[in-house]
């Protein structure tokens, strides 16, 4: 009998669903896996909505290559209850009705009206309200996910963006602005070096060959509804998946889940390293 000890609970009943529901299951993307980078991450911003009110609020950014992990780690800290009141989310890729920067900040707030997109217009005629719902609200703070595309525009703009950003993090609104980007973001900031003082770095390195990483694998097994252990947390699978991703987190759970879907194809329902190098080379042939 198949009882899924090696699945985490509540993921041992989708064995009981047919191949085709477990694959789908399988490439889901909400699936998460606790890990020590993204705890980090979390209690650092638990702590900095945790401060008392200040002139210039502190201040995070999360930097770190494509596919490390960057907006995972954002998406986690939007679906938790505790930061869900005391934080409003911009992601800059999403550009609700062609908004600007300044219209897509006032969009997640929940301001009313037209978008006003100049700084000054957006601090004259806006900042009464602004502080308003964000006094109403108990707003703490900004979350910023793909931070970097708030630079990737003309230098005039950059600079009107940098100084909105600086001015909703500076009294009489306080926000501690999160960021979660690349380097690029990090180059932008220390061209305001006050502004850049204020914020605490925290760079997502990729995967290393460490006991870290085999547990992070462990728990990824734990996630994937195959009805055999495969014992991901082995020295030959880490060693694989260090040499063919170099250790980028995208690149991993790529291939975990191209891996899984061979092996519920193939009937053999764990991962082996046969299977592994398959997804490997083909990842959609399963």
């Amino acid at each position: 009998m198949i009882d899924g000890q090696h699945l985490s609970p509540n993921r041992r009943a989708l064995l009981s669903l047919d191949d085709d529901c477990r694959i789908v299951e399988i490439q889901n993307d909400r699936v998460w896996v606790d890990n020590s980078q993204s705890e980090n991450v979390f209690g650092m911003v638990d702590n900095v909505l945790a401060v008392p009110e200040r002139n210039q609020a502190p201040c995070l950014l999360i930097y770190g290559e494509g596919g490390t992990g960057k907006s995972s780690i954002a998406r986690r800290i939007k679906s938790f209850k505790k930061f869900r009141q005391k934080l409003i989310y911009v992601d800059l890729t999403v550009k609700p009705n062609g908004l600007k920067f300044s219209g897509q900040i006032l969009f997640s707030l929940g301001v009313p009206g037209e978008p006003l997109y100049s700084t000054k217009s957006f601090s004259r005629d806006l900042s009464a309200e602004l502080l308003h719902i964000i006094r109403l609200r108990g707003i703490k703070g900004i979350v910023f996910d793909e931070f970097h595309d708030a630079f990737l525009v003309p230098r005039l703009e950059q600079h009107r963006n940098l100084s909105m950003i600086k001015g909703l993090s500076n009294a009489p609104y306080g926000l501690s602005v999160i960021g979660f980007g690349t380097s690029s973001a990090l180059a932008s900031l220390k061209s305001d070096s006050q502004f850049y003082r204020r914020f605490t770095m925290i760079d997502l390195p990729d995967w290393s060959d460490s006991e870290e990483f085999r547990s992070f694998l462990l728990g990824i097994e734990g996630q994937l509804p195959l009805k055999k252990q495969s014992y991901l947390d082995s020295e030959e699978f880490s060693r694989f998946l260090l040499e063919r991703t170099g250790g980028r987190m995208d690149s991993v759970i790529r291939i975990l889940r191209s891996s899984a879907c061979y092996a519920i194809r193939s009937g053999e329902e764990r991962i082996t390293l046969d299977l592994m190098r398959s997804a490997f080379s083909s990842p959609w042939g399963y």
